[in-house]
Parts: C-alpha cells; structure tokens; sequence
C-alpha cells in the first residue's frame, strides 16, 4: 500500500488578501501536518516555482485567488493567468481557484485551463477546499500504486522470462551439448 505523510504535501496559498491567507493557513495547520506557504502575488509564486524542484512523490497543491490585482499591485495577473502559467511550468501542481465572485463562466473557464475546482469564498470555503485536498492526495495515491503496480509486475515477467531463457539453456546444454 502507497502512503504519502502529510509532511509530503505542500500547499500554497497565493491571495493578496492577507486576513483570508491567514484563515487557511491556521485551519490547515490546526488539523493537519501539511506544509503551508504563503503568497501576496502571483507573480511572487511563479518566481518561487521557478527557483525550485519539486518531488513527484510529494504532492503540491495550490490555492489560488482568481483577483490578485490590488491598488498596491494593479498590473498584477489574475488568478487564469497564473493558472495557465503554473500548469506551463510544472503540470503536477494541482490547482484550486479560489474567489469572492459567483459566476458559473468564471468556474467553467478555471476548470478549462486545468484547476481541479473552483471554490467561492465563503463560510463553506474551508470545508470545500479540504475536500478537494483530500481528492487531490486519493488521486495522488492511486497514481502511485498503479505505478508501483506496473513495476511490479515488469519485474515479475522479466523474472519469468529469465527462469524460462536458463531453462532452456539447460535443456540445450544437458541434451545438444551432451551427445
């Protein structure tokens, strides 16, 4: 059986909000064991996903503001932007749009450009959010074990296949080689 510790899961939390920023962070770390980080831009995370390697076994999971454009920040990309570059960069960073506004296009749009979900910020959002963490490690779990499941069974048949080439050599050997 695959397992990932929670010490292997990595979330990012990129919103310019700092109040909202600070709510997850104290959510998540109440319950969990996770790695949290915190971004105020976009960009500053791009900068960061650039500069770093990221493990395949660990399990990286970003939780993006779609409105990252403040008066501090006003040229600053939205949360599509972001998403589409993140996805470019690093495919395996699981995204999860995040945003105060309600629109069914916005939603669909994010879905389309690769986040898993898109939560709206609300007295729900915590709950919504952790659900969709625990289907993103589920499906990173079972990725793993299907991996680990093919190995196994590559290794499986190149044995059989090395125990029936020695059989037959020892076939040749005892009986052509013999005479």
């Amino acid at each position: 059986m695959v397992s990932i510790k929670e010490s292997d899961i990595n979330i990012y939390l990129i919103d310019d909000d700092e109040l909202s920023n600070k709510i997850l962070r104290t959510k998540f770390e109440e319950d969990n064991d996770y790695k949290i980080y915190f971004f105020a831009s976009g960009e500053e995370f791009l900068k960061y996903l650039l500069k770093n390697k990221f493990s395949k076994r660990q399990v990286h999971i970003a939780i993006l503001d779609y409105l990252l454009q403040t008066i501090a920040n006003p040229h600053g990309k939205n949360g599509i932007d972001i998403l589409k570059t993140i996805r470019e960069i690093n495919p395996e960073i699981e995204v999860i749009m995040l945003s105060g506004v309600d629109d069914i296009d916005l939603a669909t749009l994010s879905i389309k450009c690769g986040a898993v979900s898109f939560v709206k910020k609300n007295e729900n959002s915590f709950l919504r959010i952790q659900n969709n963490v625990k289907f993103i490690i589920s499906k990173k779990k079972l990725k793993l074990t299907k991996n680990q499941s093919l190995t196994t069974r590559f290794v499986f048949f190149t044995l059989i296949f090395v125990v029936f080439l020695f059989g037959i050599y020892y076939v040749f050997s005892e009986f052509v080689l013999n005479k």
